[in-house]
């Protein structure tokens, strides 16, 4: 029997062990039981599996379909397709189908809804600080969005194994909020790039950020991933998405601000315009 469940209070989708981040251990599956989830202006029938496919595809903001079937399904299409087709189906994602050579090869993201990411932040103890998002990023930027889901399973597994527990993720978008946004205060109040005050403001926004100021700029990673190490110290890694537009400068710039390097398996050979001092810095996924 379907019981109701209110977001706005205690939600019974969030049980003992599935903190806000915290990823479903593997002998542990989440339920795939629908339930009715209300609140004041809404209600679904989601189950624990469904709404666990919800955070994925909104604290990444565009996820590819297929990683999505391999990583969080293992490779399971059938409960992948009924999963999916019922968050289409009540409007809480959606999905594009990007042509990548004619019609003899297709790439599909899927992004959450308006409705999708309100549901989201409305289930404030299931997803504490975590930031999700919707909607589809601009079609240049869509390949490298989506490989930024692959590069962060390859590094929390790493993780995992050294005993850590991931609390959330930050894209670059709110680093970019972080960051931007007090530099143009201080541009606003007169401090011109270059300037000794704007040279201090632009140093003391790095420190509270835990970033660095490299060639008089402020680097920023495409994923953060904060988490707790096996003694419960607070830690994090930076991590970038080394693509073929990467030339010399960039890549050092990169690896001078501290981020951890990946790269798509296969991408470092042939003509890729790599640095060779830096590659052996890269990893692959």
């Amino acid at each position: 029997m379907d019981r109701e469940i209110d977001l706005s209070r205690e939600p019974e989708i969030n049980r003992p062990g599935n903190g806000p981040n915290q990823r479903q251990p593997s002998t542990q599956k989440a339920s795939r039981e629908q339930r009715l989830v209300a609140g004041r202006n809404y209600a679904y029938f989601l189950s624990q599996a469904e709404f666990e496919t919800l955070k994925d595809i909104g604290r990444f903001r565009t996820v590819a379909a297929d990683d999505l079937m391999r990583i969080r399904y293992e490779g399971n299409q059938s409960d992948n397709r009924q999963d999916l087709r019922s968050l289409q189906d009540q409007g809480l994602i959606s999905r594009r189908t990007i042509w990548t050579g004619g019609h003899s090869s297709q790439f599909t993201v899927l992004v959450l809804t308006r409705k999708g990411k309100s549901l989201l932040e409305q289930s404030a103890q299931e997803m504490g600080p975590q930031r999700v998002y919707a909607g589809f990023v601009k079609p240049r930027e869509v390949f490298h969005d989506a490989a930024i889901y692959r590069m962060y399973h390859a590094e929390a597994a790493k993780i995992e194994r050294a005993g850590g527990r991931i609390r959330r993720v930050v894209l670059d978008y709110e680093l970019k909020e972080r960051v931007y946004r007090p530099l143009a205060k201080a541009r606003a109040k007169g401090a011109a790039p270059g300037s000794e005050k704007y040279v201090r403001r632009q140093a003391e926004i790095a420190r509270q950020n835990q970033l660095k100021v490299v060639g008089g700029k402020i680097p920023l990673p495409d994923l953060r991933i904060e988490y707790d190490t096996a003694a419960c110290a607070g830690a994090h890694v930076d991590l970038e998405l080394a693509t073929h537009h990467y030339r010399g400068a960039s890549l050092r710039a990169k690896a001078e601000a501290g981020f951890k390097l990946y790269a798509p398996q296969g991408s470092l050979g042939g003509s890729t315009p790599y640095d060779p001092e830096h590659v052996a810095q890269i990893f692959s996924f």
